[in-house]
């Protein structure tokens, strides 16, 4: 039997499966679900620990031991699948930040709060894909799913090749330095360009502000008078150095037109009475600049 001690970041599970089982296909699910309920990706019922599956496998296939699915249910019925890597790559997993913000964004654009469909979304730091395909698994739209890392774009291609069934967007994943962020070329403006969970490291954020910068001043020359994209930026804040980021973007003239709080619901942290962890939701646009304080 496997018991998960603090620290651990994957556990290894073994199952004795009865000889009959041999000829049917299946998969393994690991759950506090009592209902066996595919988790749903929505704020108000987000679990308080995300549901792991396996592929789908027999005994003469090889079970891919690496990899984790997870599978979440939005709001109007259809599945979106995420496999991530069960390693220590911070790449390749899924975050809070990123689950909280692909919830969020069921109900935003329920609301009618979004821009004219189809539009077109860009996503920096993408890793497995989690946000831009429920973007787009949501709203029909064009997505650039964009990382540094390689393998995390392999993972990001996987989950959108999986989800192809159930959406009309269409996707196309791109490798993004944000040392070089003039390196991609737009083809078209931008509606939208979300992070998640892209400035837990301080030394990268001077980039990031930059490729922020890059991309918008690239889509407002590709179509005269169309509105800048706006930034959707999510994170759970894990130490003060993650300031930097908003001092740069308030030094780029970015406002930030809409901040949301949303609470990690945690079971343990609920019942010992400490605070909850929080998810920051932000809303950026670029502010334009007066012809008089130009003059100036």
């Amino acid at each position: 039997m496997a018991h998960w001690m603090p620290g651990m970041r994957v556990m290894k599970i073994e199952a004795k499966v009865p000889l009959d089982f041999l000829r049917l296909r299946a998969r393994f699910l690991f759950t506090c679900n009592e209902l066996f309920e595919i988790d749903a990706l929505q704020i108000e019922r987000l679990p308080n620990i995300i549901s792991a599956w396996t592929d789908e496998f027999s005994h003469l296939d090889e079970l891919d031991s690496n990899t984790t699915v997870r599978r979440f249910r939005v709001p109007d019925g259809r599945v979106l699948d995420i496999c991530e890597e069960n390693g220590d790559s911070m790449a390749r997993h899924i975050w809070d930040g990123g689950v909280v913000l692909a919830a969020w964004l069921m109900d935003w654009t329920e609301s009618g709060q979004h821009r004219d469909l189809p539009f077109t979304v860009l996503e920096l730091g993408t890793g497995c894909g989690t946000v831009g395909l429920a973007f787009g698994i949501r709203s029909d739209c064009r997505l650039l799913l964009t990382d540094v890392d390689d393998d995390a774009l392999t993972y990001a291609k996987r989950n959108a090749r999986r989800s192809r069934d159930t959406w009309n967007s269409v996707w196309e994943c791109l490798a993004l330095d944000w040392s070089e962020p003039d390196r991609l070329k737009l083809d078209r403006p931008l509606d939208f360009i979300i992070a998640s969970e892209c400035i837990y490291n301080p030394d990268s954020i001077p980039d990031l502000v930059r490729t922020m910068s890059s991309l918008v001043r690239q889509s407002n020359g590709l179509k005269e008078g169309s509105p800048p994209p706006q930034i959707i930026v999510s994170t759970k804040v894990r130490h003060s150095s993650e300031a930097a980021f908003f001092d740069l973007m308030k030094e780029s003239n970015y406002d930030a037109k809409q901040h949301v709080r949303v609470p990690v619901h945690d079971q343990y942290r609920e019942s010992t009475g400490q605070d909850l962890e929080v998810v920051h939701i932000y809303i950026f646009e670029k502010q334009i600049e007066s012809v008089s304080s130009r003059e100036e």
